[in-house]
């Protein structure tokens, strides 16, 4: 077990869901307006979604890879490619990011987080781009080391929602409709463009020796 790779997955998943995306803003938004349980519903619903992906994933993605292993390489690739726009997508353009305005409906907010992130498309590609570039044993079924990526990928994203929105809800007691993302943004393009090249260098290495 390659314990580096699984340290820079966490590493990788932490800057993405820390990033100023539609997910952790629509968490913000909502536990200012109605309190950090609100939020923290809201984010169970977020991860069953990422929970969902992450058995498509394990048991469609992984078969895939078994029955075709020179596709793994293509994967990879054009996975760091995918990291390499993230990272590009991080850079921001004004500096600014509007929050979203609240969902006035009587929605069950777990279903609501459920529905905005299962219908998301992105979601699966980005599982797609992110877990072949993380396979972290020589000898494991490729389902398993997913499902193992999945469940600390799960974990992860529901400690980090759950806390901004318990932060957000008792530090910030007024919306803050122009929160500056600037720094942490430059700091997260930095940060994944790093991992991007990593990743391409690291399978090109792969492929000619």
């Amino acid at each position: 077990m390659d314990v580096s790779i699984i340290l820079l997955f966490c590493s990788t998943v932490t800057i993405l869901t820390l990033s100023p995306g539609p997910d952790i803003i629509f968490v913000i938004s909502q536990s200012l307006q109605r309190g950090y349980k609100y939020g923290v519903k809201i984010s169970l619903g977020l991860v069953t979604g990422l929970f969902i992906y992450t058995i498509a994933s394990s048991f469609g993605l992984s078969w895939v890879l078994d029955q075709f292993p020179n596709v793994s390489s293509l994967i990879k690739i054009v996975g760091a490619f995918y990291i390499g726009f993230l990272a590009y997508e991080e850079f921001p353009k004004k500096g600014i990011i509007k929050l979203k305005e609240p969902i006035n409906n009587k929605n069950n907010p777990f279903f609501t987080g459920l529905i905005m992130n299962l219908s998301n498309p992105k979601i699966m590609l980005f599982f797609v781009s992110l877990f072949p570039q993380f396979v972290f044993h020589n000898n494991w079924p490729i389902k398993y080391q997913f499902l193992i990526l999945g469940i600390v990928f799960i974990i992860i994203a529901f400690l980090i929602f759950s806390l901004v929105s318990v932060l957000s809800y008792f530090l910030i007691k007024k919306p803050f409709s122009n929160f500056n993302h600037k720094y942490f943004s430059y700091l997260s393009c930095f940060v994944l463009g790093s991992i991007s090249v990593l990743l391409f260098v690291s399978e090109i290495k792969n492929i000619f020796e």
